[in-house]
Protein backbone atom coordinates (compact mmCIF):
# COMPACT_ATOMS: atom_id res chain seq x y z
CA UNK A 1 0.00 0.00 0.00
CA UNK A 2 1.50 3.30 -0.87
CA UNK A 3 -0.87 6.79 -0.39
CA UNK A 4 -0.03 10.50 -0.53
CA UNK A 5 -1.93 12.56 1.58
CA UNK A 6 -2.43 16.29 2.69
CA UNK A 7 -1.34 16.68 5.55
CA UNK A 8 -4.21 19.21 7.04
CA UNK A 9 -6.71 16.66 5.80
CA UNK A 10 -4.95 13.45 7.08
CA UNK A 11 -4.46 14.95 10.68
CA UNK A 12 -8.25 16.35 11.28
CA UNK A 13 -9.13 13.01 9.95
CA UNK A 14 -7.02 10.83 12.83
CA UNK A 15 -8.13 13.40 15.46
CA UNK A 16 -11.73 13.00 14.59
CA UNK A 17 -11.09 9.11 14.57
CA UNK A 18 -9.17 9.22 17.76
CA UNK A 19 -12.40 9.82 19.79
CA UNK A 20 -13.56 6.12 19.20
CA UNK A 21 -10.53 4.23 19.28
CA UNK A 22 -9.80 2.12 22.61
CA UNK A 23 -6.94 2.50 25.11
CA UNK A 24 -8.40 -0.08 27.59
CA UNK A 25 -8.87 -3.32 25.89
CA UNK A 26 -7.38 -6.67 25.56
CA UNK A 27 -7.85 -6.92 21.70
CA UNK A 28 -4.60 -4.63 20.24
CA UNK A 29 -6.27 -3.80 16.83
CA UNK A 30 -8.90 -1.05 18.62
CA UNK A 31 -6.24 1.03 19.47
CA UNK A 32 -5.20 1.31 16.18
CA UNK A 33 -7.04 3.06 12.88
CA UNK A 34 -7.93 1.12 9.97
CA UNK A 35 -6.81 2.71 6.88
CA UNK A 36 -7.78 1.54 3.30
CA UNK A 37 -8.54 2.35 0.07
CA UNK A 38 -12.34 2.33 -1.22
CA UNK A 39 -12.47 3.52 -4.89
CA UNK A 40 -10.99 6.76 -5.07
CA UNK A 41 -11.19 7.64 -1.23
CA UNK A 42 -9.40 6.71 1.49
CA UNK A 43 -11.28 5.09 4.51
CA UNK A 44 -10.15 5.83 7.93
CA UNK A 45 -11.87 3.55 10.74
CA UNK A 46 -11.83 3.42 14.59
CA UNK A 47 -13.89 1.61 16.57
CA UNK A 48 -13.68 0.62 20.33
CA UNK A 49 -16.39 -2.15 20.29
CA UNK A 50 -18.92 -0.02 21.12
CA UNK A 51 -18.75 3.08 19.03
CA UNK A 52 -16.78 3.56 16.14
CA UNK A 53 -16.71 6.00 13.47
CA UNK A 54 -15.88 5.42 9.46
CA UNK A 55 -14.43 8.96 7.55
CA UNK A 56 -13.73 9.41 4.07
CA UNK A 57 -10.51 11.47 2.88
CA UNK A 58 -9.28 12.34 -0.46
CA UNK A 59 -5.53 11.25 -1.62
CA UNK A 60 -3.61 10.39 -4.03
CA UNK A 61 -3.68 6.50 -3.99
CA UNK A 62 -0.12 5.22 -5.43
CA UNK A 63 -0.91 1.29 -4.46
CA UNK A 64 -4.25 0.12 -2.80
CA UNK A 65 -4.47 -2.09 0.12
CA UNK A 66 -5.37 -1.80 3.96
CA UNK A 67 -3.25 -1.96 7.64
CA UNK A 68 -4.31 -1.17 10.88
CA UNK A 69 -1.96 1.43 12.56
CA UNK A 70 -1.55 2.58 16.43
CA UNK A 71 -3.60 5.18 16.43
CA UNK A 72 -1.93 7.26 19.23
CA UNK A 73 1.29 6.93 17.72
CA UNK A 74 -0.27 7.77 14.12
CA UNK A 75 -1.94 11.25 15.62
CA UNK A 76 1.51 12.47 17.46
CA UNK A 77 3.71 11.49 14.35
CA UNK A 78 1.24 13.51 12.22
CA UNK A 79 0.81 16.36 14.75
CA UNK A 80 5.01 17.14 14.60
CA UNK A 81 5.13 16.24 11.07
CA UNK A 82 6.74 19.48 8.57
CA UNK A 83 3.44 21.35 6.28
CA UNK A 84 3.13 19.46 2.91
CA UNK A 85 2.56 16.20 1.49
CA UNK A 86 2.79 13.06 3.71
CA UNK A 87 3.33 9.76 2.43
CA UNK A 88 2.27 6.15 3.86
CA UNK A 89 3.66 3.31 2.33
CA UNK A 90 3.34 -0.61 3.94
CA UNK A 91 4.98 -3.11 2.65
CA UNK A 92 4.06 -7.11 2.87
CA UNK A 93 5.01 -7.03 6.71
CA UNK A 94 3.00 -4.47 7.73
CA UNK A 95 5.91 -2.11 8.28
CA UNK A 96 4.32 1.37 7.74
CA UNK A 97 6.70 4.10 6.55
CA UNK A 98 5.66 7.93 6.96
CA UNK A 99 7.28 10.53 4.73
CA UNK A 100 6.92 14.46 4.95
CA UNK A 101 9.38 16.66 4.13
CA UNK A 102 13.27 15.14 5.51
CA UNK A 103 11.15 13.39 8.51
CA UNK A 104 10.51 9.74 8.24
CA UNK A 105 9.24 7.32 10.88
CA UNK A 106 8.59 3.59 10.49
CA UNK A 107 5.93 2.16 12.65
CA UNK A 108 4.49 -1.81 13.28
CA UNK A 109 1.05 -2.33 11.83
CA UNK A 110 -0.78 -4.93 12.03
CA UNK A 111 -3.28 -7.01 8.69
CA UNK A 112 -6.12 -5.39 8.12
CA UNK A 113 -8.08 -8.57 8.86
CA UNK A 114 -7.30 -8.51 12.20
CA UNK A 115 -9.91 -5.79 12.95
CA UNK A 116 -13.16 -6.20 14.38
CA UNK A 117 -16.45 -6.54 12.32
CA UNK A 118 -18.03 -3.45 11.96
CA UNK A 119 -21.84 -3.38 13.09
CA UNK A 120 -24.20 -3.45 10.38
CA UNK A 121 -24.64 0.76 9.83
CA UNK A 122 -26.58 1.15 6.26
CA UNK A 123 -29.86 1.87 7.75
CA UNK A 124 -31.19 4.43 5.09
CA UNK A 125 -34.35 5.60 7.22
CA UNK A 126 -33.99 8.12 9.80
CA UNK A 127 -34.05 11.57 9.90
CA UNK A 128 -32.20 15.17 9.40
CA UNK A 129 -32.08 17.57 12.06
CA UNK A 130 -29.78 20.75 12.29
CA UNK A 131 -26.66 20.28 14.48
CA UNK A 132 -26.78 22.95 16.45
CA UNK A 133 -30.11 22.46 17.52
CA UNK A 134 -28.61 18.57 18.60
CA UNK A 135 -26.02 20.07 20.27
CA UNK A 136 -27.85 22.50 22.19
CA UNK A 137 -29.94 20.13 23.29
CA UNK A 138 -27.33 17.21 23.97
CA UNK A 139 -25.28 19.83 26.24
CA UNK A 140 -28.64 21.12 28.38
CA UNK A 141 -28.62 17.13 29.37
CA UNK A 142 -25.68 15.14 29.64
CA UNK A 143 -24.41 17.39 32.41
CA UNK A 144 -27.44 14.83 34.45
CA UNK A 145 -26.42 11.99 33.18
CA UNK A 146 -24.57 9.28 35.37
CA UNK A 147 -20.73 8.20 34.58
CA UNK A 148 -20.70 4.25 36.38
CA UNK A 149 -24.22 3.98 37.87
CA UNK A 150 -25.63 0.33 38.39
CA UNK A 151 -28.73 0.59 36.38
CA UNK A 152 -27.23 1.06 33.20
CA UNK A 153 -30.46 3.02 31.70
CA UNK A 154 -29.02 5.87 34.20
CA UNK A 155 -25.45 6.24 32.18
CA UNK A 156 -27.17 7.52 28.71
CA UNK A 157 -29.70 10.08 27.58
CA UNK A 158 -33.08 9.16 26.59
CA UNK A 159 -34.23 10.60 23.43
CA UNK A 160 -37.79 10.59 22.30
CA UNK A 161 -39.16 11.96 19.11
CA UNK A 162 -43.38 12.09 18.02
CA UNK A 163 -43.20 14.09 14.47
CA UNK A 164 -40.65 17.30 14.63
CA UNK A 165 -41.11 17.49 18.51
CA UNK A 166 -37.89 16.08 20.45
CA UNK A 167 -37.41 15.44 24.33
CA UNK A 168 -34.01 14.26 25.70
CA UNK A 169 -33.43 13.69 29.25
CA UNK A 170 -30.64 12.65 31.37
CA UNK A 171 -30.86 11.64 35.18
CA UNK A 172 -27.90 10.47 37.57
CA UNK A 173 -30.24 10.41 40.35
CA UNK A 174 -29.34 13.64 42.43
CA UNK A 175 -30.30 15.91 39.08
CA UNK A 176 -32.71 15.14 36.36
CA UNK A 177 -32.94 17.52 33.06
CA UNK A 178 -35.40 17.73 30.43
CA UNK A 179 -35.23 19.37 27.36
CA UNK A 180 -37.73 19.90 24.63
CA UNK A 181 -37.62 21.49 21.78
CA UNK A 182 -39.99 21.45 18.14
CA UNK A 183 -37.08 21.41 15.74
CA UNK A 184 -36.30 21.77 11.86
CA UNK A 185 -36.39 18.39 10.79
CA UNK A 186 -36.36 16.39 7.70
CA UNK A 187 -37.93 12.50 8.07
CA UNK A 188 -36.37 9.92 6.08
CA UNK A 189 -38.75 7.88 6.79
CA UNK A 190 -42.39 5.87 5.43
CA UNK A 191 -44.37 6.98 8.43
CA UNK A 192 -44.30 9.74 11.55
CA UNK A 193 -41.30 9.53 13.88
CA UNK A 194 -42.74 8.05 16.85
CA UNK A 195 -39.51 6.35 18.37
CA UNK A 196 -37.41 6.19 21.46
CA UNK A 197 -34.22 5.25 22.08
CA UNK A 198 -30.90 5.95 24.96
CA UNK A 199 -28.13 6.61 23.55
CA UNK A 200 -24.35 6.37 26.12
CA UNK A 201 -23.26 9.54 27.96
CA UNK A 202 -19.67 8.68 26.29
CA UNK A 203 -20.86 8.58 23.02
CA UNK A 204 -23.21 12.00 23.24
CA UNK A 205 -19.76 13.28 24.66
CA UNK A 206 -17.70 12.66 21.45
CA UNK A 207 -21.06 13.51 19.07
CA UNK A 208 -21.06 16.88 20.46
CA UNK A 209 -17.02 17.35 19.53
CA UNK A 210 -18.31 16.35 15.88
CA UNK A 211 -21.34 18.92 15.67
CA UNK A 212 -19.57 22.09 14.90
CA UNK A 213 -21.62 23.36 11.94
CA UNK A 214 -24.79 24.71 13.30
CA UNK A 215 -26.71 25.44 10.17
CA UNK A 216 -25.84 22.06 8.33
CA UNK A 217 -28.15 18.84 9.09
CA UNK A 218 -26.86 15.67 10.66
CA UNK A 219 -28.61 12.69 9.26
CA UNK A 220 -29.23 10.57 12.06
CA UNK A 221 -30.84 6.69 11.88
CA UNK A 222 -31.76 3.97 14.37
CA UNK A 223 -31.64 0.45 14.28
CA UNK A 224 -31.99 -2.41 16.64
CA UNK A 225 -29.11 -2.01 18.35
CA UNK A 226 -27.13 1.04 17.18
CA UNK A 227 -27.48 4.52 16.25
CA UNK A 228 -25.68 6.50 13.24
CA UNK A 229 -24.53 10.19 12.23
CA UNK A 230 -24.43 10.73 9.30
CA UNK A 231 -22.25 13.94 8.62
CA UNK A 232 -22.35 14.34 4.44
CA UNK A 233 -20.60 17.17 3.87
CA UNK A 234 -17.45 15.50 5.64
CA UNK A 235 -18.11 12.74 4.86
CA UNK A 236 -17.91 10.74 8.56
CA UNK A 237 -20.07 8.61 9.66
CA UNK A 238 -20.20 8.00 13.89
CA UNK A 239 -22.13 5.13 14.72
CA UNK A 240 -22.85 3.76 18.82
CA UNK A 241 -24.69 0.86 20.80
CA UNK A 242 -27.68 1.97 22.05
CA UNK A 243 -28.52 1.19 26.22
CA UNK A 244 -31.26 -1.50 25.93
CA UNK A 245 -34.24 -1.35 28.94
CA UNK A 246 -37.37 1.08 30.12
CA UNK A 247 -36.17 4.92 31.24
CA UNK A 248 -37.57 5.85 34.07
CA UNK A 249 -41.14 7.63 34.39
CA UNK A 250 -39.25 10.71 34.82
CA UNK A 251 -42.35 13.22 34.22
CA UNK A 252 -43.73 11.22 37.63
CA UNK A 253 -40.62 12.83 39.52
CA UNK A 254 -41.49 16.42 38.66
CA UNK A 255 -42.59 18.16 42.03
CA UNK A 256 -46.24 19.70 41.33
CA UNK A 257 -47.10 21.11 44.11
CA UNK A 258 -44.38 24.20 44.98
CA UNK A 259 -45.62 26.98 46.81
CA UNK A 260 -42.31 28.87 46.66
CA UNK A 261 -41.23 30.64 43.73
CA UNK A 262 -37.94 32.54 43.18
CA UNK A 263 -37.08 34.25 39.69
CA UNK A 264 -33.42 34.99 39.98
CA UNK A 265 -30.41 36.63 37.51
CA UNK A 266 -28.27 33.16 36.38
CA UNK A 267 -25.27 35.26 35.79
CA UNK A 268 -25.00 36.79 39.73
CA UNK A 269 -26.52 33.34 40.73
CA UNK A 270 -23.86 31.33 39.35
CA UNK A 271 -21.15 34.05 40.51
CA UNK A 272 -22.29 33.63 44.00
CA UNK A 273 -22.22 29.52 43.94
CA UNK A 274 -18.61 29.72 42.29
CA UNK A 275 -17.71 31.73 45.40
CA UNK A 276 -19.00 29.31 47.68
CA UNK A 277 -17.29 26.62 45.81
CA UNK A 278 -13.81 28.15 47.45
CA UNK A 279 -15.16 26.59 50.46
CA UNK A 280 -17.42 23.77 50.23
CA UNK A 281 -15.01 20.34 50.39
CA UNK A 282 -16.17 17.74 47.64
CA UNK A 283 -13.98 15.30 49.60
CA UNK A 284 -15.26 15.78 52.80
CA UNK A 285 -18.44 13.96 51.93
CA UNK A 286 -21.78 15.65 50.66
CA UNK A 287 -22.97 16.41 54.31
CA UNK A 288 -20.12 18.63 54.62
CA UNK A 289 -19.65 20.28 51.05
CA UNK A 290 -23.14 21.28 50.66
CA UNK A 291 -23.81 25.40 49.94
CA UNK A 292 -26.85 26.49 52.42
CA UNK A 293 -29.59 28.46 50.64
CA UNK A 294 -31.75 30.75 52.55
CA UNK A 295 -34.53 32.37 50.61
CA UNK A 296 -36.53 35.32 52.33
CA UNK A 297 -37.31 38.99 51.99
CA UNK A 298 -36.39 38.89 48.12
CA UNK A 299 -32.93 37.37 49.02
CA UNK A 300 -30.66 34.61 48.67
CA UNK A 301 -28.51 33.99 50.94
CA UNK A 302 -25.76 31.56 50.73
CA UNK A 303 -23.75 30.10 53.31
CA UNK A 304 -21.16 27.48 53.59
CA UNK A 305 -18.99 25.79 56.17
CA UNK A 306 -16.31 23.60 55.89
CA UNK A 307 -12.44 22.78 57.13
CA UNK A 308 -11.36 24.71 54.58
CA UNK A 309 -13.03 28.02 56.04
CA UNK A 310 -16.72 30.24 55.70
CA UNK A 311 -18.50 31.61 52.99
CA UNK A 312 -21.38 34.11 53.28
CA UNK A 313 -23.16 36.04 50.02
CA UNK A 314 -26.06 37.51 49.61
CA UNK A 315 -27.57 38.52 45.80
CA UNK A 316 -31.16 39.69 45.04
CA UNK A 317 -34.03 37.59 44.26
CA UNK A 318 -37.90 38.50 43.40
CA UNK A 319 -39.86 35.67 45.56
CA UNK A 320 -43.57 34.81 45.99
CA UNK A 321 -44.28 32.62 49.17
CA UNK A 322 -42.92 32.07 52.72
CA UNK A 323 -39.15 31.65 53.51
CA UNK A 324 -37.03 28.56 52.79
CA UNK A 325 -33.45 26.95 53.99
CA UNK A 326 -32.60 24.02 52.22
CA UNK A 327 -29.26 22.86 51.28
CA UNK A 328 -27.46 21.24 47.39
CA UNK A 329 -24.17 19.98 46.40
CA UNK A 330 -22.41 23.17 45.27
CA UNK A 331 -21.21 21.58 42.22
CA UNK A 332 -24.29 19.86 40.77
CA UNK A 333 -26.28 23.01 41.45
CA UNK A 334 -23.41 25.08 39.07
CA UNK A 335 -24.06 22.64 36.29
CA UNK A 336 -27.55 22.89 36.13
CA UNK A 337 -26.99 26.75 35.72
CA UNK A 338 -24.09 26.60 33.51
CA UNK A 339 -26.15 24.22 31.56
CA UNK A 340 -29.19 26.48 31.49
CA UNK A 341 -28.24 29.63 28.75
CA UNK A 342 -30.50 31.60 29.53
CA UNK A 343 -30.33 34.93 31.21
CA UNK A 344 -33.33 34.67 34.45
CA UNK A 345 -34.49 31.64 35.38
CA UNK A 346 -37.58 30.42 37.86
CA UNK A 347 -37.17 28.62 40.82
CA UNK A 348 -39.52 26.40 42.34
CA UNK A 349 -39.63 24.76 45.90
CA UNK A 350 -41.98 23.71 48.62
CA UNK A 351 -39.63 22.19 50.99
CA UNK A 352 -36.49 21.28 52.49
CA UNK A 353 -36.46 17.87 51.60
CA UNK A 354 -38.11 17.57 47.94
CA UNK A 355 -35.98 18.64 45.08
CA UNK A 356 -36.05 22.47 43.73
CA UNK A 357 -37.04 22.74 40.16
CA UNK A 358 -35.53 24.74 37.63
CA UNK A 359 -37.10 26.38 34.62
CA UNK A 360 -36.84 29.55 32.20
CA UNK A 361 -38.64 32.39 33.47
CA UNK A 362 -40.14 33.19 29.81
CA UNK A 363 -41.37 29.52 29.24
CA UNK A 364 -41.49 28.53 25.71
CA UNK A 365 -44.21 25.24 25.04
CA UNK A 366 -42.09 24.76 21.64
CA UNK A 367 -38.26 25.37 23.34
CA UNK A 368 -38.19 24.69 26.99
CA UNK A 369 -36.10 22.91 29.44
CA UNK A 370 -36.83 21.44 33.25
CA UNK A 371 -34.35 21.07 35.76
CA UNK A 372 -34.11 19.26 39.11
CA UNK A 373 -31.58 19.15 41.56
CA UNK A 374 -32.31 17.00 44.79
CA UNK A 375 -30.85 18.97 48.30
CA UNK A 376 -28.99 17.60 51.12
CA UNK A 377 -29.64 17.03 54.21
CA UNK A 378 -28.77 20.13 56.49
CA UNK A 379 -27.04 19.63 59.45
Amino acid sequence: MKIRFSRPILQDAVSNAMYSVSTKNTITAVEGILISCEDDKVVLTSYDLEKGMTIKIDAEIIEPGACIINAQSLNSIIKLMPAGMVELEVNEYYRAKLISGSSEFELNGMDAKEFPTLPDIDNTSGFNIKQGDLKNMISQTLFAVAQNDARPTFNGAYFKLKGNHITTVGCDSFRLAIREKVCEMENISDSELDISFIVPGRTLSEVMKLLSEPDEFVFISINRKQVIFRFDKRDTVFFSRLIEGDYIDYERIIPQNSSIFVDIDTEIFEGALNRASLVTDDSAGKNKSLARCHFHDNRLEITSVSINGKVRDEIPTSQNGSEIEIGFNCRYLTEALKASQCEKLRLSLSSPFISMVIEPLEADENDKFTFLVLPCKMK
